[in-house]
């Protein structure tokens, strides 16, 4: 019987460390989370240079629901600038976004409303996700979407400023916590 070389057995535990990366989800969404994260410091995926060139009203025929089941009406809103985010616990980018948009929420949670609109089947599901991360940031669920907000892809932000004026769009992952974002949102 043949020994196998360290080199060999290497290669083995790195196939079968891709076959179960992709093929089981709950080793697939972190790691790959965890990856694109380092990607948002690189400052390639930052936010703050993108704008809506023709900005449209917002309508605010926006119906969610918060983790309690209340329903929350978006239109006791107006007047406030909106950071509203769509997101899925399934979604790797949603995930390598979700800390820095705490982190902003922390710091701009009392000047901007943070609509973090989770799209997950199982809710509850959402709701322990964020609160086993810790998250502050206000989970909400969807249940009708407003036709101005449709979206190809998640993650998706808008920003709506106190005029009620969509004023920003960004569609996949990007870094929102810089400081010219922040600087952008104080400025509405």
């Amino acid at each position: 019987m043949k020994s196998i070389s360290k080199s060999r057995l290497l290669d083995i535990a790195f196939i079968i460390f891709i076959i179960v990366l992709i093929l089981v989800p709950s080793v697939r969404v972190p790691v790959v989370s965890t990856l694109q994260r380092g990607l948002l410091f690189t400052g390639i995926f930052n936010a703050d240079s993108e704008t809506v060139e023709d900005t449209e009203s917002f309508s605010y025929k926006l119906r969610v629901q918060d983790t309690t089941g209340a329903y929350i009406n978006i239109a006791d809103l107006r007047g406030q600038v909106l950071f509203i985010n769509i997101w899925a616990t399934w979604c790797p980018p949603c995930m390598a976004e979700m800390p820095e948009i705490a982190k902003l929420y922390n710091e701009l949670g009392n000047e901007v409303a943070f609509l973090m609109l989770s799209v997950d089947k199982d809710r509850m599901k959402a709701k322990e996700w964020v609160a086993k991360q810790q998250y502050p940031v206000p989970v909400y669920f969807l249940e009708q979407l407003s036709p101005e907000l449709a979206y190809e892809a998640i993650p998706t932000t808008w920003i709506i400023d106190q005029e009620g004026k969509i004023v920003f769009r960004h569609s996949g992952m990007a870094q929102y916590n810089t400081s010219d974002f922040r600087d952008f949102l104080r400025s509405l």
